[in-house]
């Protein structure tokens, strides 16, 4: 593990806040954020620093942050209902339907709910406020801690999780605990962010500081190979960039599984970010003398740190439970799609590789002020 990318000091981002100062929270605004490798798993990760984690911690036990996979979201209905029926599906392979199931960090528990539906008995983890209350109105016992936990002993026919891998320390210790709460014929179902094309590409938009861990398909089946699971499933979903999985417990020793241990894959991502990164400060150099707009911020926050002292940003989303409120460490109001039209900046840069073409063909329709207008994949090499 001794490559790394050092991106220095990077906003921390955790939260969508009301007010542009909100208190009694006293979280940086930025932290340290280093990519590194794991040679062994082919794993892309952020580079283990004692003052992000001790911060994560904090966050994390905070009476917030609880996702999007909570009653009311606008997501939550076609993010956690193609979950649930992968959950389904999944369940099917299995030699016994499933009778039990429990939720490690179960945020909101929406999918707990869900699975309660499908008619299991179960059981939720995760150290949040947000999560106990919301346990306690929906009449699902929760464990108020992290997983693995002294206080969750008893076995369970499923373990699934919803973007929780990532945010682990030890991605290989946090599955090989999960042996000791399957049952005989039990499977884990989960799912993680798919970081598959920002890695080819070197797009290091999919920067959090709650992420640890950014998994492809080539990784993630070596983390849980040497976690002594056996893939059964595992596809991508439609909706949220997630990679879904069902794996069972394996049968043959874990001291099987052989991996390359080259970093190739490693300094080519490398490679092709400060290239992009390199990019992104000279449009925001060009757009110095007038504004930059962002369309859908959230990917180019990592890429902040690049502008110039006194460059004037504006942040411009579809989502309208955003509108009015503030990212973590910066001054800019999320605006909308109308704000846009009536007062645009003079270079809007669309953060969007998946509805990139189709955004800039909407606004190129209603703008009447000769916008600059570039769209994230021009960050990128070409022959990409």
């Amino acid at each position: 593990m001794a490559e790394s990318f050092d991106l220095g000091d990077v906003p921390f981002y955790w939260r969508v806040k009301k007010r542009e100062v909100q208190q009694p929270l006293d979280v940086p605004v930025c932290l340290p954020f280093s990519f590194s490798f794991i040679d062994d798993l082919q794993l892309v990760i952020q580079k283990r620093n004692p003052l992000v984690l001790q911060w994560l911690d904090r966050v994390y036990k905070e009476d917030a942050n609880v996702g999007y996979l909570q009653e009311g979201h606008a997501l939550a209905d076609s993010y956690g209902g193609e979950f649930i029926e992968f959950f389904q599906r999944a369940s099917a392979l299995l030699r016994e339907p499933p009778a039990s199931a429990a939720d490690i960090g179960c945020g909101g528990v929406y999918l707990l709910q869900k699975v309660r539906e499908l008619g299991l008995t179960v059981k939720g983890i995760d150290p949040s406020p947000v999560t106990a209350a919301a346990g306690r109105k929906s009449g699902i016992e929760i464990v108020s801690d992290f997983y693995p936990s002294q206080s969750l002993t008893e076995r369970f026919d499923v373990l699934f999780h919803y973007d929780v891998l990532e945010h682990v320390e030890d991605p290989v210790g946090f599955l090989q605990a999960h042996h000791k709460n399957l049952s005989t014929h039990g499977a884990l179902i989960f799912a993680v962010p798919d970081c598959s094309h920002h890695i080819a590409l070197g797009d290091v938009s999919m920067l959090l500081h709650e992420h640890l861990n950014y998994f492809d398909l080539e990784s993630l089946t070596n983390v849980l190979l040497s976690a002594g699971f056996e893939p059964l499933l595992l596809e991508s979903a439609n909706h949220g960039g997630v990679l879904m999985c069902c794996a069972i417990p394996r049968l043959d020793s874990v001291q099987s599984h052989k991996v390359k241990t080259s970093c190739s894959k490693f300094l080519l991502f490398r490679e092709k970010a400060m290239s992009a990164l390199r990019k992104f400060e000279d449009i925001a150099r060009e757009a110095s003398n007038g504004e930059l707009g962002l369309y859908v911020p959230l990917r180019a926050l990592p890429y902040l740190s690049q502008i110039p002292l006194g460059l004037k940003l504006r942040f411009f989303d579809d989502n309208q439970g955003l509108h009015g409120c503030f990212y973590d460490g910066h001054d800019a109001k999320i605006e909308s799609r109308e704000d846009l039209f009536e007062c645009p900046p003079s270079c809007l840069l669309i953060c969007s590789l998946a509805f990139g073409e189709k955004i800039l063909n909407e606004v190129r329709k209603v703008d009447n002020h000769n916008m600059k207008l570039i769209k994230w994949i021009e960050l990128f090499d070409s022959n990409l």
